[in-house]
């Protein structure tokens, strides 16, 4: 088996109601595989646009673990950094993701 990590935080210092729309926005993009983020909606917006190409080609099936910021952690949310955790499966492997 292979497993590939990419990491990227998604918003940047937005107060924490604009993060979570961005968010939002960007995880919905990532779970349709649309490989066309901007750095706006993540800074690692180019790996993740290659992983969501490979994705569509392999026909790998996205699930979203996880979407948070800093204000839901630790931090203030004055300005949050916004983080995001998704799986890919192939579409034999649906019971992994139950």
């Amino acid at each position: 088996e292979t497993i590939i990590v990419i990491s990227s935080d998604l918003s940047h210092y937005l107060p924490y109601s604009v993060a979570q729309s961005v968010d939002e926005m960007t995880a919905r993009k990532v779970l349709a595989l649309d490989g066309s983020l901007a750095h706006d909606e993540a800074c690692g917006a180019v790996p993740i646009n290659g992983l969501l190409l490979v994705a569509r080609r392999r026909g790998l099936l996205p699930v979203a673990l996880d979407i948070r910021s800093s204000g839901d952690t630790a931090g203030s949310k004055g300005q949050v950094v916004g983080y995001g955790a998704f799986a890919f499966y192939e579409d034999g492997d649906r019971e992994a993701r139950n």
